[in-house]
């Protein structure tokens, strides 16, 4: 494999600049547009340029060579790259997630950025733009993305380094919020728009399984008074007693029939009957209503009451952990802070002398 530079004399007395490429057995020439002509100093500067060319080139052949990044990658569109690379998540979360990540970043980098735009001190600039306009942990999450597209993009060889590597935004921890006991008693005694996304609101409350779980539920993954089943979100085969409310919830669940609209798209099998996520937590939202619930309702919240409920009535952190799935005991622990945030606040109604 070699470039090499190469003279053609023209006809009109000009000397033409090109590169004689020779590489896997075959050999082409590639015009540059460089001409020499009678000013010495201006073809020393021409020859020059032409050599440079000749030296990327024959770099970037190298670099395909042994895998590595080419200079021919920095005109290659990063939009189309983040958006490729978001189309390839799964999870609903995830994906919108990602959705507002590319989104922000073509707003403050615009379209027709390319590889060779990315540096450092861009980086610097998007984490001001988005710490400007969202809390810290979103754009804690909006600048997590990016990073994994570049990632990829040093794993795809389009880059060589990631040049977002010191740019960090640190993620302020907030407890998450929850429903007592009271207030799950109060919402299961109020009607819900949607009755099956009301048993299954509680059935989460009651087995800690996240939306995605409950809603592909099917009566096979049943056993008894155990579930056996793989964590969309983590792919992860898992093994869950249930507790006797769940038990009495999946017992009612099998006189449920699904909404005609839903009958010809839910398969036979399933354990609940519920729409999109999106319309889930809207019927949610007018249930906690009705009920006066003032906190922010979502699916989500059912997964955090039965961690903090759990704690809060014995069961030791590291079996909480395991029947949430968490594969870290640090990702339960802050369930642990919540309780003891409840805690610290009951003795604080203790009276005085």
């Amino acid at each position: 494999m070699s470039v090499a530079l190469r003279k053609r004399k023209l006809p009109s007395g000009k000397t033409q600049l090109y590169l004689d490429i020779y590489r896997n057995g075959s050999r082409r020439t590639e015009a540059l547009g460089f001409f020499l002509d009678k000013d010495r100093f201006q073809n020393r500067e021409t020859i020059k340029m032409a050599e440079e060319v000749r030296a990327k080139r024959q770099l970037d052949f190298l670099a395909d060579t042994h895998g590595l990044a080419g200079t021919h990658n920095r005109k290659a569109s990063f939009i189309k790259y983040l958006k490729d690379q978001a189309d390839l998540r799964t999870s609903p979360n995830t994906k919108d997630s990602w959705r507002y990540a590319v989104e922000h970043f073509e707003n403050f980098a615009g379209e027709g950025i390319v590889f060779g735009d990315l540096t450092p001190d861009r980086f610097e600039k998007f984490k001001a733009y988005l710490l400007n306009r969202v809390n810290a942990n979103s754009a804690h999450v909006y600048l997590s993305r990016i990073k994994t597209a570049l990632n990829q993009a040093v794993n795809d060889n389009v880059l060589s380094v990631n040049p977002s590597n010191r740019t960090k935004i640190r993620k302020k921890e907030t407890l998450p919020v929850h429903l007592s006991m009271k207030e799950i008693r109060k919402l299961a005694r109020v009607p819900c728009p949607n009755e099956q996304v009301k048993q299954a609101f509680l059935f989460s409350c009651f087995s800690g399984l996240r939306y995605s779980d409950v809603d592909s539920l099917s009566w096979e993954k049943v056993k008894g008074e155990y579930l056996e089943f793989t964590q969309k979100k983590t792919g992860e085969p898992e093994y869950l007693p249930l507790s006797t409310q769940a038990l009495k919830i999946l017992n009612r669940q099998k006189k449920a029939k699904p909404s005609p609209k839903l009958e010809r798209e839910i398969q036979s099998n399933t354990v609940f009957f519920l729409p999109c996520r999106t319309v889930v937590n809207a019927q949610l939202k007018q249930w906690g209503k009705a009920a006066g619930i003032v906190k922010p309702m979502s699916f989500h919240k059912a997964r955090h009451s039965f961690a903090t409920i759990a704690l809060s009535s014995g069961i030791d952190i590291y079996t909480v952990s395991k029947l949430l799935g968490h594969k870290n005991l640090a990702t339960t622990e802050i369930y642990g802070r919540v309780v003891d945030e409840s805690k610290r606040k009951a003795i604080g109604k203790m009276p005085g002398l």
